[in-house]
């Protein structure tokens, strides 16, 4: 008896942790960030502000509004340093933040630029030549 115990013990320790961790919370479903959609810039990525705007992806807002956004960020960051500056203050009410630049020193750089207003979200990857 004591042999069929041990031997089962490995399998009720494995049913025990099966149930632990991973697998989908929804208790928290109320704090998560709502699912960002793509929209088609398709044609348009070289007249968005930057060398090329490469996506755009939005959330609580339509695409022709985060592109007119998208534009007025990168003027923002011309008038703040030319083509490496950055935006540091709001752009039609939504607060910007640029992630780490990807760069070729001298030549360009790649970034995704984040902007938010209350539950809206735009955010937006692109190039920048130098």
């Amino acid at each position: 008896m004591k042999r069929l115990s041990l031997a089962l013990f490995p399998l009720a320790l494995l049913a025990a942790l099966a149930g632990c961790g991973g697998g989908d919370d929804s208790s928290d479903a109320g704090t998560r960030a709502p699912a960002l959609s793509n929209c088609d810039i398709n044609g348009r990525q070289q007249s968005l502000g930057a060398s090329y705007v490469t996506t755009i992806e939005v959330a609580g807002v339509d695409c022709s509004e985060a592109e007119k956004l998208i534009v007025a960020y990168h003027h923002c960051r011309e008038r703040n340093g030319g083509a490496g500056g950055t935006c540091k203050t709001a752009v039609q009410g939504y607060t910007c933040t640029e992630g780490p630049r990807q760069e070729v020193p001298g030549v360009q750089f790649n970034a995704i630029a984040d902007c938010r207003k209350g539950s809206a979200e735009i955010k937006s990857s692109y190039t920048q030549n130098f």
